[in-house]
């Protein structure tokens, strides 16, 4: 923690050492704005004086005055690269108190400033609701990496919200791998309420746009579960009778007649008024498998 450094340092020399004395005197008393007025004079006499600089910066972080504090922080580094601790210090000191008032603009600004100087600084305590900052901006890729540092530390404690959380993030950035196992460990500790059903809307989305990956990549197993994963989780609703068609297609392509027809049959069930966008291609399927089996029959 900073230390007021008194008269019997190198630096307390003349006028300026006056000044120091008196800003520390009334840092030391509780009162910041007339240490500051007292730091600033130094300033003036003496330059970008380390020991001066120290003292404004610290002084500003103790008044929450973010701009002030990153300032004086960013010249007193330029000098002298060790006073970074007493940086990071300080602006996770504010960042707390932010967190504590519910002024979530102010803690990230802090933790922010913490990300520049020491990137991994923030400590895991501060990281979820750094996390959430982002997340509720829809700054996933700012987000991603605070939310994997929350699993990284307790993966055996994570709660259920953060999982679904991590999914939604993985799903914004494309990553559907990551997004549906996110989705998976979350469907499994949550029963019920609008959030499962946001997350199967967004597991059963990844699980259809995988299949067509595995489908077009020539691995026809892994298409076929992908396809029969968003049955299960019955959603998204409109790819529902995709899946059960293109669940049909792996299993005709292979010769498993009878579940292929299942699947296309399925697929009328799904489109009463047969006006769906799949019902004509299914039904030209379930008559080359009926054909099949009549000619089968007759042979």
């Amino acid at each position: 923690m900073f230390a007021v450094v008194g008269c019997a340092s190198a630096a307390c020399r003349g006028d300026v050492r006056d000044h120091l004395a008196w800003g520390d005197r009334h840092l030391g008393a509780g009162r910041t704005q007339e240490a500051l007025a007292e730091y600033q004079l130094a300033l003036r006499q003496r330059g970008d004086d380390p020991d001066v600089l120290l003292r404004l910066a610290h002084g500003y972080a103790l008044l929450d005055r973010l701009d002030e504090t990153g300032q004086y922080y960013a010249r007193l580094l330029s000098l002298d690269s060790l006073a970074v601790d007493q940086a990071v210090a300080d602006f996770l000191a504010m960042a707390k108190r932010a967190l504590s008032e519910d002024d979530r603009a102010r803690f990230a600004r802090a933790l922010e400033q913490v990300e520049a100087m020491r990137p991994g600084g923030v400590p895991d305590e501060l990281a979820l609701p750094f996390a959430r900052y982002y997340y509720e901006l829809d700054e996933y890729a700012r987000a991603l990496p605070l939310y994997i540092a929350v699993v990284a530390a307790e993966p055996d404690s994570v709660a259920a919200e953060v999982r679904y959380e991590l999914g939604r993030v993985y799903y914004e950035l494309g990553e559907c791998v990551q997004a549906l196992s996110n989705f998976e460990v979350f469907l499994e500790s949550r029963p019920s309420g609008e959030q499962r059903d946001d997350a199967k809307w967004h597991a059963g989305h990844c699980a259809y746009r995988l299949a067509e990956e595995n489908l077009l990549a020539g691995r026809p197993s892994e298409a076929l579960a992908g396809f029969e994963r968003v049955i299960e989780l019955g959603s998204p609703q409109a790819l529902l009778d995709d899946a059960w068609f293109e669940r049909g297609e792996v299993l005709f392509g292979v010769g498993e007649f009878g579940e292929a027809l299942r699947s296309y049959e399925r697929v009328l069930d799904l489109n009463p008024s047969r006006t769906g966008r799949k019902v004509r291609l299914a039904e030209e399927r379930i008559r080359t498998i009926r054909y099949r089996g009549a000619g089968a029959e007759e042979g």
